[in-house]
């Protein structure tokens, strides 16, 4: 491909230029189709993570996304947000159709970090309290305050906002109370309480999780009785629930909405990610009946590029791609295909000490020894690189805090030829480390 520059250049502008802020790879990507991605030189890679946990969950560079993305920018490309445009009226209708009972207000973002935020801050000025809790293990975001909801090693060297405080994650292999579901009578759930009554001020307004937590390790919790606890203590305490659905919304999970698998009710969700179809897109969505009459009508929040017509052109047309080409579905039936084959793979290979999932966001955590459930770090690093150098490129959890947990998340719309391939890589990678060490 013509590009003006040898990969040599490339790397060295970009070493000169370019400030990296999450990982560093040397590899150029110049093109995208689906679930196939080529460097500059041609070299075709299997995208088995999506392109960054989710936003090319319907393939790279889908043709309703892109003829979306071209009609829009001959009319008008940018309006200030206070103003109304017709996609980001479009795109609110349409998501209403589909977010769960009540969730049907809107506002728009450019990724999920500024979507979190926007929750947080709602959340505070609908309650008047300060106060935040979230998980171990959890991730919400790069800003100073998303930062403090999740794990220290990605807010080293910054300070911790006041008032926000953790509790134990529905982590069943690695219980932090040391028990086994399902006899453990939900500590991680009830520790919620624990922490409003004991730890905090009494001035909590929200209480923030991933359904399943992402960065963390692909972490699911086990049934409906742990969300049952902690809305029922949310309740008690008038603490809203803020659920992050920024990995696993729009089918994902092999639902819409990671939610649905436990039936629980959010008061407020947060999108983004796959949303925009590969174009930068979230949404904090509020439940209508929880908002005061005059919210939104004054000034209280916003960014330059909310709600802009272009991106929302896009997420329209990936919601399109959603539910015509029934992803939700192809993505329980391509998870379980492949969950299958991990779970052989787990029961000959001693270094897969766990494998987890729902549709098509599995995570692989790789040990050194399966009975102590030493955490093979350095060896799931090497089954990144080895995969990489065979032709397929799948995530990993945070090295500093959990590191040791492979992550595949490839397009929801991917053919089962293609999953045979990932998972053929994927365990010549992780016997080829077995062997060297």
């Amino acid at each position: 491909m013509e590009t003006g520059y040898s990969e040599k250049e490339l790397i060295e502008k970009d070493e000169r230029y370019v400030i990296h802020g999450w990982g560093y790879s040397p590899i150029v990507l110049v093109e995208g189709k689906g679930a196939i991605v080529k460097d500059i030189n041609g070299r075709e890679y299997i995208d088995a993570i999506s392109m960054m946990a989710g936003p090319t969950s319907i393939g790279n560079s889908h043709p309703k996304v892109v003829e979306a993305v071209k009609k829009q920018v001959e009319k008008i490309s940018l309006t200030f947000s206070g103003s109304i445009n017709i996609p980001r009226v479009k795109l609110s209708e349409k998501l209403a159709g589909i977010t769960p009972p009540k969730l049907n207000k809107f506002f728009f973002a450019c990724g999920g970090s500024e979507a979190v935020e926007t929750a947080l801050e709602g959340a505070m000025k609908i309650t008047g309290k300060n106060e935040v809790i979230s998980l171990y293990n959890a991730y919400h975001g790069g800003t100073l305050a998303t930062l403090s909801l999740g794990q220290p090693c990605h807010r080293e060297g910054f300070p911790t906002i006041p008032g926000f405080r953790q509790i134990p994650s529905p982590y069943c292999y690695r219980c932090s109370y040391g028990k086994e579901y399902p006899n453990c009578n939900f500590e991680c759930a009830r520790a919620l309480e624990d922490i409003i009554r004991y730890g905090t001020y009494n001035d909590v307004a929200a209480f923030v999780l991933e359904p399943m937590l992402g960065n963390g390790g692909h972490i699911i919790p086990p049934d409906k009785e742990y969300f049952k606890i902690v809305r029922e203590i949310c309740d008690k305490y008038n603490v809203l629930l803020i659920t992050d659905e920024i990995q696993t919304g729009f089918g994902r999970t092999g639902k819409m909405w990671a939610c649905e698998h436990y039936d629980f009710q959010p008061d407020i969700m947060v999108v983004g990610k796959a949303m925009g179809g590969g174009l930068p897109i979230s949404a904090t969505v509020f439940r209508e009946d929880i908002l005061p009459s005059d919210f939104g009508k004054r000034a209280w929040h916003t960014f330059t590029f909310s709600g802009a017509p272009i991106v929302c052109a896009a997420a329209s047309a990936a919601i399109d791609v959603v539910i015509e080409e029934k992803l939700p579905e192809r993505a329980t039936e391509m998870g379980d295909f492949m969950m299958e084959r991990l779970k052989s793979m787990q029961e000959k290979h001693p270094l897969i000490g766990d494998v987890r999932g729902r549709g098509l966001f599995i995570g692989v955590e790789l040990v050194k020894d399966k009975k102590t459930k030493e955490k093979a770090v350095d060896e799931a690093a090497k089954v990144l690189k080895k995969s990489e150098e065979k032709g397929v490129l799948f995530g990993i959890s945070s090295s500093v805090s959990v590191g040791n947990v492979i992550k595949i998340k490839p397009p929801l719309n991917i053919t089962e030829d293609i999953a045979i391939k990932i998972l053929d890589l994927f365990e010549k990678a992780v016997s080829e480390v077995e062997k060297e060490t």
